[in-house]
């Protein structure tokens, strides 16, 4: 564990853009073992409920050589690019790893949530965590499981270890508060309709669409939700149902869209993808 003899100051422990509560807790946990200032980009709703439950004040930089990334596995995640770079993350590929670039260094494991690889790290290095690392790292494990829906027994293991004497509902609070406007959550919800296993509706934003997903999905027999917004097309389905979702996604003409993780920008026909997903 060479890197927690890393001395270089100043440092600063960065999120990564639009920053959620796995890359927030790398943070909170890299000032606790190295010291140093903070930078969170463009807190989500989960990530400022979490801050403003355990207190966080944000340390500034004047200025800085070396920033600790956490959560980010490319460029593109990156809010700023400092003389030296050290990169924490847990995501299946990182291209950092194929950079030939004296000046980044990657820790990298393949895990559910950063925050148990960040774990390992403190418990092998003897580091004592505080309560508000570890309230952090729990939070963190129940977003990056899609609300648990993805954990297994190894994430169910770990968040006990983060949970002490905190009860998951004080968790669900901070995941969950402030994210539903209920005036047009009710009306995005009188938009929602079937065919066959798939549910799908306009959404008035992301929140109320993963909101239905987590509350909802499940109850009502949804194998895909298929949300429609101002910037294109979500398509979420079930786990066990994303190869099959997929493979008839792809039977649809979609060049020239991006697509990311189920997202579809610019793309708006709702229907075009119907006919291929309720067959």
């Amino acid at each position: 564990m060479n890197f927690l003899k890393i001395t270089a100051v100043p440092i600063i422990h960065v999120t990564h853009i639009n920053a959620d509560p796995d890359s927030f807790a790398g943070v909170l946990w890299g000032k606790e073992v190295f010291g140093g200032c903070s930078f969170i980009d463009s807190p989500d709703i989960a990530t400022r409920n979490l801050i403003d439950k355990i207190g966080f004040r944000e340390r500034r930089c004047k200025s800085f050589t070396t920033a600790f990334f956490y959560d980010v596995d490319k460029l593109e995640r990156m809010p700023c690019f400092p003389e030296r770079v050290i990169v924490f993350d847990h995501h299946p590929k990182n291209e950092f790893l194929n950079l030939e670039d004296d000046r980044i260094r990657v820790f990298h494991k393949k895990r559910a949530s950063l925050s148990m690889y960040l774990y390992d790290i403190s418990s092998i290095a003897g580091i004592k965590l505080s309560d508000d690392v570890l309230i952090s790292f729990a939070t963190a494990i129940v977003t990056d499981t899609a609300f648990l829906r993805t954990a297994r027994s190894e994430e169910m293991l770990y968040l006990s270890k983060f949970l002490k004497n905190w009860k998951m509902e004080e968790i669900f609070e901070v995941v969950l508060g402030g994210k539903i406007y209920w005036k047009e959550f009710l009306l995005d919800l009188n938009r929602i309709k079937f065919c066959k296993d798939v549910c799908y509706g306009d959404f008035s934003n992301e929140n109320h669409f993963l909101f239905f997903v987590d509350s909802m999905m499940y109850a009502l027999s949804c194998k895909v939700v298929v949300g429609r917004f101002k910037w294109g097309i979500w398509v979420y389905t079930k786990k066990s149902h994303i190869q099959e979702t997929f493979k008839l996604l792809k039977e649809i003409e979609l060049k020239g869209y991006k697509r990311k993780s189920g997202k579809i920008y610019g793309f708006k026909d709702i229907h075009v993808l119907l006919q291929n997903l309720c067959k």
